[in-house]
């Protein structure tokens, strides 16, 4: 991954960041159980496509009630590493959701888009990435357990298609822009202590330094 596909990744966590903190402002959902939602039918289940091209996206699943209501669970997706980085559960109006929500994942996705999976599917990325993740010591955001109970019935075990995690077969940590330096220690400490010196690549910002494990990995693409 050279720079300008890393310099994508870092921007579209910047927007995933953004878009987080205003939805945490509205969110009306903490209070509320996701599975007494599952039942409901599904409006749309969407994945970023920068997931399969930088590694990191989104995935959400919306269910629609009958009280003109959309029950969202939505996760940001590092495939690279980290597993589910962030996830929520939430309740909105239905105008709230087709007139603000989807505008705002829209604008943050623009470059790469979002195509409609089978929650089935949905799941089974998800639960794919918290496995990797789990493997090599990181555990997923504190509500994704929460979240995730809004597939209900989904089953990944029918979804066909197959995901891949890690790049070019190994971990491959790419530092955010909201991740401290005791963050990206702590981080590199536990791929050191899992697989061991040159098994895992990075990418950071260390003392307005950019660091890589490999030199090819901050080259400069055409």
């Amino acid at each position: 991954m050279a720079v300008d596909a890393r310099r994508r990744q870092k921007q579209l966590q910047r927007k995933l960041q953004k878009r987080k903190h205003r939805l945490a402002e509205k969110n009306k959902g903490a209070g509320l159980r996701p599975e007494k939602y599952s039942d409901y039918p599904v409006l749309e289940c969407l994945v970023g496509e920068s997931i399969s091209k930088v590694g990191l996206g989104s995935v959400l699943l919306a269910r629609e009630t009958p009280f003109a209501e959309i029950a969202v669970s939505a996760f940001v997706v590092d495939v690279f590493c980290l597993g589910v980085r962030e996830a929520f559960f939430t309740v909105m109006r239905r105008a709230d959701y087709t007139g603000k929500f989807k505008p705002m994942l829209a604008k943050t996705h623009q470059e790469q888009g979002l195509k409609p999976v089978d929650p089935g599917c949905a799941r089974k990325l998800l639960q794919g990435a918290v496995a990797y993740a789990k493997g090599i010591g990181f555990e997923p955001a504190e509500e994704y357990w929460r979240a995730e109970k809004l597939f209900g019935l989904a089953d990944p075990a029918q979804c066909q298609t197959e995901y891949t995690y890690g790049r070019e077969g190994r971990p491959c940590y790419i530092q955010g822009p909201h991740d401290d330096l005791k963050t990206v220690r702590y981080v590199l400490d536990q791929l050191n202590e899992r697989l061991g010196e040159g098994n895992f690549d990075y990418v950071v910002e260390i003392d307005g330094e950019q660091q890589a494990s490999r030199p090819e990995l901050l080259e400069v693409q055409d």
